[in-house]
């Protein structure tokens, strides 16, 4: 039967079912109904009250009187078979029989509502329909909303039911009085010094993290330098570690893995922008403008603490020190122990950048203090960073800290890197010619970066990303494409290129080079990497300085090496003063750059091969090959190797092996035996087993391509994991070796080449590899434009999976065409989406709706030709009668608690399906 007519037939009903309802409770009494305080609901009905008038056969008569209505008010189109009426009769009044055992009274039952209301009761009896064809489940779910509508009026009908809601709206009152000054004493009271100290403090945190540094920007002049953070801001995908699973399938953007977690490890490489989202975190928590997904960090309070400044004193901070400890001016006014109300409300935030920029010896004392503070603050939110290498997996999992991978930059992501680094750029010009010339160098930028894979690759951490920006634009075009290249000339740029062409004069007295310079900045630099420090008082640094000034005749006597260090520290561009009396440099990639030039020019090459077993010194390493000489580069590779060999452990023997590998990348010109040994030593690391060993072995770069296997010679785990490495390595080499997966059976294994697409250019991922895949048990899953474009290579896609605010009536036509049988929808909040017409999908069997709540009107559903139909995250708010129009559907899966559907919103025909997740 038509899921209307039954809903048509339950309100015809409703006219001569409310005697009926009224004999399921006893008479009323006088009075206000307090002496049972409150009134239970198991009290007023005729079979559980003091005077019992029904028993189980009067029950399962009134069951069966309505049950008799129902189908004689239809009688031309019975809502069920004659035979199934007694069952009918039978569920209802088991459903209804609940009402004596209710744990509320009969305000709070209107107040539940008639869905509510139904809900408890089904719920009380699970079973009760579960012999009902999916007819008669419907008509009980109808009749028993019915039953509840006019139950709920006999209570608001009752004499006692005024005098008794009104003493309980008191204790209401009364209950919300004293909750509302619970949550008053949480927030700082108006006029009080807690609240005229943060609203001084929150200005702060607003002013001191509201701009980046956008490198490349006239670093040397730093008012021109720094660009508004919610501009500047990139929204980046994180890749959840849950469960081991393949970060391909678990990326999802920073604000929607963060939404559903109140501790977060967040790992990432040098410069792919784990500061700048603490940064992020920290002026939204401030403005008190988190988006929609982060609503539940909206009012925090943000404490910032970089752990290389923490280091810097003996023992790390208890709450009250924690503005002293890193330098806030504010520190000596705050209220006395307000750090510690402020988190003990769950009103604090507290951000700890840099794990890894503290000395191996000292994490487990951070780990310690870390576990001390949220064993105190349980409802604070903690976030913590770290690069990938330097904690073990699920450091911190004893406390409940979601772990995730903050990934590389995909190539839309790359290209509005591009766009929003010009656009900066743009900012500080005003001649029309400049503007024009700014346009054109970043859309040349954006052509070459499609074209030359190894630029792009570097291109897709965000540091490095600006700095090709910033090279590009200052060397007209002309581009170096070698990660060792693009330092140097970084660095020319910086040191000698900017003060020249803007005619800035050096102090009398000085005559800087670059090579002095240089020189000088390796001394620092080496000196915080040997020290396993991030940053030195500035007296350290002069002392370095006037230690090689000596040697350098030319640039200035030892008496002026204070004048030295400030030059190097205004106008490099390189160094800046983290906190008063410090130094340290712009990002730790040019301290690890310049620190290995120092450490090959010391000869110091067993010192840093040793130095592999300590996470601190990797790109030490890599880079340090790229500046040895031949002689050196041969013999620190063979250093690498030996070391690895003579481990006993197979972790160090395995990370002493991938340094060697990974540091080829570096090697221009290598003794071909130094090579082969690296190589060899390579290939035993393959082929990797989990998603982690992918991501390490990817780090070896284009090397690892030549020695994978084919996929017959692997298992499945082994297969996926190796997809996943040559993803991350990328390029056109890695897309040939993708086509050699195309045809492998395990659907895991080619969902995981699916899932590859973001890494590689749109068009030839779909034109050379998915148009080959087997797709009949797979979704493709579609996130940006580029990839929509794309869909005119393939001639159908059963399956596909919709990630954002894609879906317009053209992509509907381009799904139509392409014959999808079952379509994912998971819309964005970023702004609501309002569905085109599905009507044009004849195909459609299965629509699934991940976020109803950001779709502005759910009614397009209604002429969906899904016979399976969806719907997560429905608000209670949600209008669901575009269900009466859904004429082909048979199985509704909703959020639990969306269960239960009035007459107005009549169910479909098949039996109900309910989802876990909301």
């Amino acid at each position: 039967m038509d899921p209307a007519s039954i809903g048509t037939t339950a309100r015809i009903a409703s006219a001569v079912a409310q005697p009926i309802i009224a004999r399921l409770f006893v008479k009323e009494g006088h009075g206000a109904g307090l002496v049972d305080k409150p009134v239970r609901v198991s009290r007023l009905v005729s079979w559980g009250g003091e005077k019992r008038t029904l028993n189980g056969l009067d029950m399962w008569k009134i069951a069966r009187e309505l049950v008799k209505v129902a189908v004689e008010a239809n009688p031309h189109e019975p809502p069920v078979a004659s035979d199934e009426r007694e069952a009918l009769a039978d569920a209802l009044a088991a459903t209804l029989s609940a009402l004596g055992e209710l744990d509320m009274d009969d305000v709070q039952a209107v107040r539940l509502g008639r869905e509510g209301l139904a809900r408890s009761l089904s719920a009380a009896r699970p079973n009760a329909t579960r012999d009902l064809s999916a007819d008669a489940a419907l008509l009980h779910d109808s009749l028993l909303d019915l039953s509840c509508l006019h139950i709920l009026h006999f209570f608001t009908q009752r004499s006692t039911f005024v005098a008794n809601a009104q003493v309980t709206q008191t204790r209401m009152l009364d209950e919300t009085l004293r909750l509302l000054d619970s949550l008053v004493d949480r927030f700082p009271r108006p006029g009080s010094a807690d609240e005229e100290f943060e609203t001084r403090y929150l200005a702060y945190i607003e002013r001191k993290y509201g701009k980046l540094n956008i490198f490349g920007l006239d670093l040397s002049d730093p008012g021109r330098s720094r660009w508004p953070l919610d501009t500047a801001y990139l929204n980046l995908e994180l890749a959840s570690q849950r469960d081991g699973g393949s970060p391909s399938a678990n990326r999802r953007r920073v604000e929607e893995a963060l939404s559903d977690c109140n501790r977060a490890m967040l790992r990432g490489i040098a410069g792919s922008g784990k500061t700048t989202l603490m940064q992020w975190l920290a002026v939204s928590a401030a403005q008190n403008s988190f988006p929609e997904e982060l609503a539940g960090l909206r009012g925090r309070v943000p404490f910032v603490l970089p752990l290389r400044a923490l280091a810097q004193d003996p023992g790390l901070p208890r709450p009250e020190q924690f503005l002293g400890a890193t330098g806030n001016a504010l520190h000596a006014l705050q209220p006395e122990h307000w750090a510690d109300r402020v988190l003990s409300s769950g009103r604090g935030m507290v951000l700890i950048d840099g794990v890894d920029e503290v000395s191996e010896s000292e994490r487990p004392v951070v780990r310690r203090w870390l576990l001390d503070l949220v064993d105190l603050y349980p409802r604070t939110f903690f976030l913590v960073t770290s690069r990938p290498s330097a904690v073990a997996a699920l450091w911190l999992a004893e406390v409940d800290f979601a772990e995730f991978n903050l990934l590389p930059m995909n190539r839309r992501d790359v290209d509005r890197f591009v766009h929003r680094w010009h656009d900066a750029v743009l900012t500080t010009v005003d001649e029309p010619e400049e503007r024009q010339a700014v346009e054109s160098c970043r859309d040349a930028l954006r052509t070459t970066l499609r074209q030359k894979h190894d630029l792009y690759r570097l291109a897709t951490v965000p540091l490095m990303c600006a700095l090709v920006c910033a090279l590009h634009r200052d060397r007209l075009t002309h581009l170096p494409e070698r990660r060792m290249e693009l330092y140097a000339a970084a660095l020319t740029m910086l040191l000698v290129r900017r003060d020249k062409e803007r005619e800035i004069p050096v102090p009398e007295g000085l005559a800087p080079t670059e090579e002095t310079q240089v020189q000088l900045l390796q001394r620092i630099a080496y000196w915080l990497i040997r020290n396993g420090r991030s940053e030195a008082a500035q007296t350290t640094a002069v002392r370095i300085v006037r230690e090689k000034l000596p040697a350098m005749p030319h640039m200035a006597p030892p008496d002026r090496a204070e004048d030295v260090f400030q030059y190097l520290l205004l106008r490099s561009g390189l160094l800046r003063e983290p906190s008063v009396g410090m130094v340290d440099f712009i990002h730790r990639t040019f301290q690890d750059y310049l620190g290995a030039k120092a450490a090959v020019e010391a000869e110091d090459l067993d010192l840093i091969a040793e130095s592999g077993r300590d996470d601190q010194w990797e790109d030490v390493i890599r880079l340090a090959v790229g500046h040895a000489r031949d002689g050196e580069r041969a013999y620190l590779l063979r250093k690498l190797v030996e070391l690895g060999d003579q481990s006993a452990e197979p972790q160090l023997r395995r990370r002493y092996h991938l340094l060697a590998a990974a540091a080829l990348e570096h090697a221009t010109t290598l003794d071909p035996a130094a090579r082969a040994a690296v190589t060899l030593r390579a290939s035993a690391l393959i082929p990797p087993d989990t998603p982690a060993d992918a991501e390490q072995l990817a780090t070896a770069g284009a090397i690892v391509l030549d020695l994978l296997p084919g996929p017959e010679e692997l298992t499945p785990e082994q297969a996926r994991a190796t997809v996943m490495t040559i993803a991350r390595i990328g390029g056109e080499a890695a897309l040939e070796q993708l086509v050699r997966y195309q045809r492998v059976a395990d659907p895991d294994v080619r969902r995981e080449i699916v899932q590859s697409w973001p890494y590689f250019d749109a068009r030839s991922f779909a034109e050379e590899v998915l148009t080959g895949l087997p797709m009949d048990d797979l979704a493709l899953h579609l996130s940006g434009p580029e990839q929509v474009a794309c869909l005119d290579a393939f001639d159908r896609v059963p399956h596909v999976s919709l990630r954002g605010q894609l879906l317009t009536s053209d992509l509907v036509d381009s799904l139509a065409r392409l014959k999808v049988h079952s379509l994912s929808l998971t819309p964005s909040s970023a702004m609501p989406l309002t569905l085109p017409p599905l009507t044009p999908l004849r195909d459609l069997r299965a629509l699934a709706v991940e976020a109803c709540d950001v779709i502005a009107d759910v009614s397009a559903l209604g002429e969906s030709p899904a016979t399976d139909l969806a719907l997560h995250r429905l608000t209670d708010a949600a209008d669901l009668t575009f269900l009466a129009r859904a004429a082909n559907l048979r199985s509704l899966t909703l959020p639990p608690r969306r269960v239960s559907l009035s007459p107005r919103s009549p169910c479909p025909r098949s039996r109900r399906s309910t989802s876990t997740a909301s």
